[in-house]
């Protein structure tokens, strides 16, 4: 036995001491491990956070570095001396402006729109494009950003050395308001406007210094803080010779991790918005092996200009165009070509032409307008001569085209008429000096007339075709695919000018008819709305196609209507039907004002069909009823859905997006036990209707309001509120933001027995009865103790204390108790007067006795018979009110 209890003891378990320990252990161990496990996911996090940043930030800063480089690559290939171009355009502290041929290599992109913008001479491009100007800065995302980086420049297409003014917008120039993008800006090839691309965000800060060749820095001190210091972009001559002197650059940028590091502050920044995000800098030193380099024009090849050309001689008369002659140069010069220089302003062309002859026709000008031309000879190696002398004159139209002839009309099987005529070639007379006259050379195209009526006279109204349409070709032609089938119509076609609008006399009529066979497809979208009482408006959407898919043109429809009503879900038969009328005209509607009224759940059903002239009818469209149209979106903008109100609550709704014609709103008020309690009809056509409704008696409602339209139709919105019988303050000082309130002395005594103030309605809504009010003040220990005797409303007793109270004191008022109606506002405020046995509490060293009192009202709601409701407020310092009444005596 004994053997066995001590094997039984030597196989005893732990005992509760020994297992608490051990979860104790395991505990400290797990947490230890938690500690561990948070502490290396936030170390990885951070390290991932700016690992992401840093990458993000050393793209854009290689992007950077190596269009620095770039800069002034090619700018001038020709060396012109007078060409505006700046290889650094704008230098400032936080900003640059290069100029550089950046797409040389490519491709697509290495004459566009380089081409375009010739300049002459040796070489017969500028090589870099509006969009080859690239500026880097700063900016706010959001467009806040509050600089502007202003430079000057060679814009125009062609380059004529006239530079403007370019303003690049809300960029930080001065960087006081971290963080933000990296911007690389171009300009628009088309119009010079700025094209932001964001490189990399969170962006510290970015900075730029400027050295000449001999190593000194060439923008004076270097500031963040203003961008006054800076080169910039000034078109000034001091201002372009330090830009031209820039042979090396260095530049520093600033990254932000994406997240503040939120257990670190860097002692070196003064911003708080970036105090607490790591930074990384990059910083670089470049030197653009292209600044101070320009072309030079290659000395063995032919660089001799032609001579002069003589000056042109003008002939107006043809709309918008002058034609003009000019002495051809000498056979020595080598002349390939010679440029014709025009424009509105004298010495200042805005357009060029090239001809290979001593002629041209200049069209495309504005009518009765004056145009200075000149004469530039070209030769084979692209040397260009100076200008010849400027000549003048007005543009004027003096002719009219001749009117086409041969006009057919053939008649066609595809729902359209084929018309042609002879090309117009000339004008009925000719102008001087114009050995081709009288050709016409402002011929703009065509108009075509069309009628149902022979000999008719063509006017805009029966224009079917202009000259946008059909423009000048050796075979006029021109479709008619809006001709009805089977309908003859009569056709007319004259010549027109171009600006002028010149118009020909027109051709003789001629008839043509469209055939086909096929019947047109079935009306879709046919709707049926009620207009008013007995009034129906039957719509539907045009037919342009026949069954076939073919274009067609419809203008006739027939509009049908069942013989009674039919019970709702019950498609009519066919033969239900009876033919109401046929539209003509092309109307898309139809109103029906003898719509018998149908029995309820039923309607008088409609269909539509379209046909022709040969006739080809089509099926009936499908069938539809009336319904009742209304448009907008009413809602119910105050109370809010799921507000507690008391009092009375003024109901607002509102009807957006509406175009009907309103006529009322009923308002519904449903307590959730006792049903409806109130319905109200506000007239009017809004869109905003209104009614102040007395939350009585307390509980859940629903408020509905339904807004109705003139042709009877309406539509309903509704919330749920819950109703209580308590009120906010509604009682103050006639400025109810006033604290403290500063009550009068009566009599301008100078130690204050009788204290008033005055107290206005601020919104209660309606009348309201005090059915009690409590007063505090401080009783005067340097004299007697001041008691309360009585309290008045505007010079009436309201309350006499009888014996006089000790602070504080109580009235609680029987009928009839003291009343607040409305019309007690600031413009008639109450007077409230306390009366005391001797003067309230006293401030030593004051020039005059002082107190803070307070109040507090209990007050019920009247009804509009003046009536109690069971609807009560207070107001008192718990509320913000009457809680600071200073006796301030004169």
């Amino acid at each position: 036995m004994r053997t066995r209890n001590r094997s039984r003891s030597g196989q005893a378990g732990m005992s509760m001491i020994e297992v608490l320990v051990a979860l104790t252990i395991l505990v400290v161990a797990f947490v230890i491990a938690l500690s561990l496990y948070d502490a290396a996911r936030k170390s990885f996090k951070k390290g991932e956070n700016a690992t992401e940043q840093q990458q993000a930030v050393r793209i854009a800063f290689d992007k950077l570095n190596a269009d620095l480089r770039m800069a002034g690559y090619n700018y001038n290939p020709d060396g012109d001396m007078n060409r505006p171009d700046e290889q650094i355009e704008a230098a400032y502290d936080t900003a640059v402006t290069i100029r550089a041929d950046f797409d040389a290599e490519d491709t697509d992109r290495n004459t566009t729109p380089e081409t375009a913008l010739a300049t002459g001479g040796a070489f017969t491009t500028v090589s870099t494009g509006n969009d080859e100007i690239v500026t880097y800065v700063l900016a706010k995302p959001d467009g806040s950003s509050p600089d502007t980086l202003t430079f000057y420049a060679d814009l125009n297409s062609p380059r004529n050395g006239a530079v403007q003014r370019v303003d690049i917008p809300h960029v930080a120039l001065v960087q006081d308001n971290p963080p933000y993008t990296l911007y690389r800006v171009t300009l628009s090839n088309t119009d010079g406007s700025p094209v932001k691309t964001p490189l990399v965000e969170n962006v510290r800060s970015m900075t730029f210094k400027y050295f000449d060749q001999n190593g000194a820095q060439t923008n004076g001190t270097f500031d963040l803080t203003s961008a006054a210091e800076d080169i910039g972009g000034a078109e000034t001559a001091a201002t372009k010779a330090q830009r031209a002197g820039i042979r090396r650059i260095t530049l520093s940028l600033v990254g932000l991790t994406r997240d503040p590091d939120l257990g670190w502050v860097d002692p070196t920044d003064t911003h708080a918005a970036t105090r607490s995000f790591r930074k990384f800098g990059l910083q670089g030193d470049v030197t653009p092996r292209n600044l101070g380099m320009k072309g030079i024009k290659d000395i063995m090849a032919d660089i001799t200009p032609p001579g002069k050309p003589g000056a042109p001689s003008l002939y107006p008369g043809h709309c918008g165009g002058l034609y003009m002659t000019w002495p051809a140069n000498a056979s020595s010069d080598g002349v390939v070509s010679y440029r014709v220089n025009y424009g509105t302003v004298s010495g200042s062309p805005s357009g060029q032409r090239t001809s290979t002859g001593t002629s041209y026709f200049l069209n495309t000008l504005s009518d009765n307008t004056v145009y200075y031309v000149t004469i530039q000879a070209m030769d084979a190696a692209g040397n260009i001569s100076i200008d010849s002398d400027e000549r003048n004159t007005r543009t004027t139209n003096t002719t009219t085209p001749k009117a086409p002839t041969s006009l057919t009309a053939t008649n066609n099987l595809n729902s359209s008429v084929r018309l042609a005529w002879d090309p117009v070639t000339q004008n009925t007379s000719g102008v001087s000096g114009d050995p081709a006259s009288p050709t016409i050379r402002d011929l703009g195209g065509y108009r075509v007339y069309r009628d149902t009526s022979s000999g008719f006279a063509p006017a805009a109204g029966n224009r079917i075709a202009n000259e946008t349409t059909v423009t000048p070709q050796s075979s006029p032609l021109f479709l008619d695919i809006t001709a009805v089938n089977c309908r003859q119509y009569y056709y007319a076609a004259t010549a027109v000018d171009i600006p002028c609008g010149v118009e020909s006399a027109p051709t003789s009529n001629v008839a043509g008819t469209a055939t086909s066979s096929t019947k047109p497809a079935a009306p879709t979208n046919v709707q049926a709305f009620v207009t008013g009482p007995s009034q129906v408006r039957v719509t539907w959407q045009a037919v342009t196609q026949d069954v076939g898919g073919g274009q067609i043109t419809i203008d006739k429809y027939k509009v049908w209507r069942t013989h009674t009503s039919v019970i709702d879900g019950n498609d009519p038969l066919l033969a239900s039907y009876d033919l109401l009328t046929t539209v003509t005209g092309g109307a898309l509607f139809y109103p029906d004002s003898g719509t018998p009224s149908p029995p309820a759940g039923s309607h008088h059903y409609y269909r539509v069909s379209a046909i022709d002239d040969c006739p080809n009818e089509s099926d009936l469209s499908l069938a539809t009823y009336a319904v009742c149209a209304f448009s907008g979106t009413l809602a119910i903008t105050s109370p809010s859905n799921g507000q507690a109100v008391a009092g009375v609550v003024p109901v607002t709704a509102v009807l957006s997006g509406g175009t009907d014609t309103y006529t009322q709103a009923t308002f519904v008020f449903t307590h959730a036990t006792l049903g409806v309690t109130l319905t109200q009809v506000v007239t009017g056509p809004g869109p905003t209707w209104s009614y102040n409704w007395y939350a009585t008696p307390p509980g859940a409602y629903t408020v509905s309001v339904t807004v109705q339209n003139a042709t009877g139709c309406t539509t309903s919105a509704s919330i749920n509120v819950t109703s209580g019988d308590i009120v906010g303050c509604c009682l103050s000082p006639p400025n109810p933001t006033q604290n403290p309130v500063t009550l009068t002395c009566a009599g301008g005594s100078t130690k204050c027995k009788e204290n008033t103030y005055q107290m206005i309605n601020n919104g209660c809504r309606t009348a309201v009865s005090i059915e009690s009010m409590t007063i505090t003040w401080v009783e005067d220990s340097h004299l007697t103790g001041a008691r309360l005797t009585a309290v008045q409303f505007d010079g009436t007793t309201i309350w006499s204390v009888i014996p006089n109270s000790a602070s504080p004191a109580t009235a609680t008022f029987s009928a009839p108790k003291p009343t607040i109606t409305l019309s007690r506002t600031s413009a008639n405020p109450v007077a409230v007067t306390y009366i005391f046995t001797s003067v309230t509490g006293k401030t030593q060293g004051q020039a005059c006795y002082q107190d803070t009192m307070t109040t507090t009202y209990n007050f019920r709601l009247l009804d509009t018979n003046n009536n109690p409701t069971s609807i009560t407020g207070t107001c008192g310092p718990s509320q913000g009110m009457f809680g600071n009444l200073i006796v301030d005596c004169p």
